[in-house]
């Protein structure tokens, strides 16, 4: 494309009358410019901008004026750069260029958001500082890694440069750059006082081949001197294949192709969570051994990190090394982070990972049964539950039995155990080990002590893994604490997994997603039941029946059935409460034994025992 004259930028920004550090909604309309770039494939928004200012022989900040972005608590950096497009500066770029609103959109950073990112927090309408609401979000808020040897024959710098995960090049195999060698500041960064700042005045047009991070001059401190450090320069370090390969595999899925957990398919966001939780455990317990097979770059950048949390926890302060599930800072730390995750998460299934998964959750425990931390570093992260299964060890309080720490088997998985164990199971099994506990209570702590067994990390986790409401207030560790004889209750859980095993399991699971749409029970079923008794047929009688159904077949309580979830029209919930209970009281033994029997034909029709 021919570069216009400077005078076709300055006179679109005289038309369009923007007021420094002033909303766009205050300026006259814009006028369409002359000549703008074509947005490369995958090139981030301020590199766009950059390659505008160039063609319109001005200032970023000038062309970002002329191009219409919204300016708000700031007359240095525009509102959400490079993190979203804000309505006003969606219209300012659509009058100014033309450019369709998909195309911008893919420049943003909001790209990632449901995959890598998580945006749900960030309101556009919000003029908060951005350090607040992404400080824990995997991604580079100010400035750029970079690839030196693209950037020698190209002027385009990619989006997923600013992402935490941007370790390696895949077209060139070397380890990204995240510093200008010549300045020492992050690339992109602008200035180490005003991150992110465009620049409004420069006396030459930009050199997009150079750093141009503007560096402090004593002599003269309101005019810093931009550094022309040539990117294309830096010398930069070659990395294995595989680790180029898994770098591209993870864009992938952070741009929405489809992922895998252990051979299981899972979310972007469910993938990336395991990817986080890898991170946060290797940089709490790794060891070097562990380290060996990495780049060496990459192993030193991870000791680093692991060294001075490890110091700090020592000397009982925090002393700003960032959570354990923050973004890799550097590109080395990045690139050790995928190596570490590769094996794992690429694993055929639970039982195939890499040995160190095993020890770190062994390593893991020892920590919080020592009372190394106070507090358990994870609680905070959220994680696939395949990543409990993998690591098969649970990260304990100090407090808890260390029969709590087995597993009941390889056959006995979530989806075999109910939400509630049954009656008698409970009566034959469990209920002299919990003296005092509602037996309803007790049901539902062993279902969750055996989904532990399982592989669930937490009662948390346990409640995840089987589908149980999390609004309910019980504290299930400490009613299990206060047993007579942990040793002999969860000896007991053992015995009762076993006996599950031997009787023939059960997908309880498969049973919950059947009977979710079994909204009412047909009136052609349930009508000879309930003549015996005496009660009519109605329609609440049947959903009341499907209620009663789910109770008995999947484990759950009766009031969180699917025909309870969006309410009944006209009726109000404490009157359904009522009724529902009054059916269960008033339903005969013979009618529950019948309806019971026709609700596993129904299952067995589709298949399901």
């Amino acid at each position: 494309m021919s570069s216009p004259r400077q005078t076709a930028g300055s006179s679109a920004l005289a038309s369009g009358g923007v007021l420094r550090g002033r909303p766009r909604a205050a300026a006259g309309p814009l006028r369409r410019l002359p000549v703008v770039p074509a947005p490369a494939p995958d090139e981030a928004f301020a590199s766009w901008v950059y390659r505008t200012a160039v063609t319109m022989g001005v200032a970023p900040g000038t062309a970002a004026r002329a191009l219409g972005l919204e300016y708000r608590t700031s007359d240095r950096v525009p509102a959400f750069f490079g993190i979203l497009l804000t309505p006003a500066s969606r219209q300012g770029l659509a009058q100014s260029t033309g450019l369709s609103a998909d195309v911008l959109e893919r420049m943003h950073l909001s790209r990632y958001d449901g995959t890598l990112l998580d945006f749900e927090a960030l309101d556009p309408d919000d003029d908060k500082p951005l350090e607040h609401t992404l400080s824990t979000q995997w991604l580079l808020l100010n400035s750029s890694r970079a690839c030196p040897h693209c950037l020698a024959s190209s002027d385009v710098w990619p989006l997923w440069w600013r992402l935490a995960i941007a370790a390696v090049c895949p077209v060139h195999r070397c380890l990204l750059i995240d510093t200008c060698p010549a300045c020492g500041i992050a690339l992109r960064r602008g200035s180490k006082n005003m991150p992110g700042a465009l620049l409004r005045r420069t006396h030459r047009v930009l050199d997009l081949q150079e750093c141009g991070n503007r560096r402090p001059d004593p002599e003269k401190p309101r005019n810093p001197d931009a550094c022309r450090q040539r990117i294309a320069d830096i010398p930069t370090q070659e990395v294995p294949q595989a680790l180029a390969t898994f770098q591209q595999h993870a864009l992938a899925i952070a741009d929405g192709a489809a992922a895998h957990l252990a051979g299981r398919p899972v979310t972007g966001a469910e993938w990336f969570a395991a990817v986080r939780f890898i991170a946060a455990v290797a940089r709490l317990v790794v060891h070097d051994d562990e380290l060996r097979t990495l780049p060496d770059v990459a192993a030193q950048a991870l000791a680093r990190v692991r060294d001075a949390r490890h110091a700090c926890r020592e000397r009982f302060t925090s002393g700003g090394v960032p959570g354990p599930g923050a973004g890799p800072a550097t590109a080395a730390e990045a690139a050790a982070v995928l190596a570490l995750a590769a094996p794992i998460v690429d694993a055929p299934d639970c039982s195939s990972g890499p040995p160190y998964l095993a020890a770190w959750g062994s390593r893991l425990t020892e920590d919080r049964m020592t009372g190394y931390y106070k507090l358990d570093p994870l609680r905070r992260l959220p994680r696939p539950l395949v990543m409990d299964e993998m690591m098969a060890v649970t990260v304990t309080p100090a407090r808890r039995s260390r029969a709590d720490h087995g597993r009941a088997g390889a056959t006995l998985e979530f989806r075999h155990i109910p939400q509630r164990i049954g009656d008698e199971d409970y009566d034959d099994f469990i209920a002299v080990h919990l003296p005092g506990i509602l037996a309803k209570t007790g049901r539902h702590i062993v279902s969750l002590a055996l989904a532990r067994l399982a592989g669930a990390q937490t009662w948390a986790h346990a409640s995840q893994a089987l589908g149980v409401p999390t609004s309910s207030p019980i504290t299930y560790r400490r009613i299990a604490q206060r047993t007579v004889d942990p040793e002999a209750f969860w000896e007991a859980v053992r015995v009762l997994a076993a006996h599950m095993t031997t009787r023939g399991l059960i997908d309880y699971e498969a049973r919950r997603t059947a009977l979710a749409g079994l909204r009412e029970v047909p009136g052609r079923v349930l009508l000879p039941l309930l003549r015996p008794a005496g009660q009519h047929l109605t329609w609440q009688r049947q959903r009341h029946a499907a209620a009663w159904l789910w109770e008995h077949l999947t484990g759950g309580q009766a009031k969180d059935a699917p025909t309870y979830a969006e309410g009944w029209e006209g009726v109000k919930e404490a009157s359904v409460a009522f009724a529902r209970g009054r059916f269960h009281a008033e339903l005969p033994k013979e009618a529950g034994g019948a309806l019971l029997s026709w609700g596993m034909q129904w299952l067995a029709s589709s298949g399901i025992r």
